[in-house]
């Protein structure tokens, strides 16, 4: 068995026990390759957080200026290191239609106000006519829009063309990486440096 077929079926045992659910699917990814480093893959639900880990609670809550209390941003998912210390806040979305001006803005917030990272990682469902797939970032050299922007305001753009979420790719076809997009295989080893450099705040 060569390595892209079992990658292939690792990709898809994935997808099943994601359950359709993009967000479930990177969970799953990030914490197979970050295992037994210390760090943790979380949902980003308040609640829950504010329930079960207040002193990450506190780290995460945006502070609202002129009112009482705080605002939660827009988090899918965090990498936390040693159960408080959160590394990176990371968006899904399986396509930026309508949602990723909101991505943008909580990244300038926390990019503005912390040291958290912010990255956004999908799949690049594509967009273009029905039944066909043109990539939503466009190329380093022919920037779509939203690439420009995720050059200006995201830590990084991590893509995993993943058949389930973009349903009109052919073979032969996907995102072209390069600059803030990258694969998705690589956010790993930078949750893991930028867990190194968050020893140091």
């Amino acid at each position: 068995m060569g390595i892209d077929e079992e990658s292939a079926r690792e990709r898809q045992s994935r997808v099943g026990r994601a359950g359709g659910r993009w967000e479930e699917y990177v969970r799953l990814y990030l914490e197979e390759r970050l295992k037994d480093t210390g760090i943790e893959i979380i949902y980003g639900k308040e609640n829950s957080i504010k329930s079960n880990r207040p002193s990450l609670w506190k780290r995460l809550a945006l502070p609202s200026h002129g009112f009482k209390g705080s605002i939660w941003g827009d988090i899918d998912l965090v990498a936390v290191k040693n159960d408080d210390m959160p590394i990176t806040i990371i968006s899904c979305k399986v396509s930026l239609h309508g949602r990723f001006t909101e991505t943008l803005f909580w990244s300038l917030l926390y990019r503005m106000l912390t040291r958290i990272r912010v990255v956004l990682v999908t799949p690049d469902a594509g967009r273009g006519k029905e039944g066909e797939w043109i990539s939503e970032w466009g190329s380093p050299t022919q920037p779509t829009k939203d690439r420009m922007l995720a050059e200006m305001f995201l830590d990084g753009v991590y893509i995993e063309n993943v058949k389930a979420w973009c349903k009109n790719i052919k073979h032969g076809q996907g995102t072209v990486l390069g600059g803030i997009v990258r694969a998705l295989h690589e956010l790993p080893d930078d949750i893991k440096r930028w867990a190194e450099d968050a020893k140091f705040y």
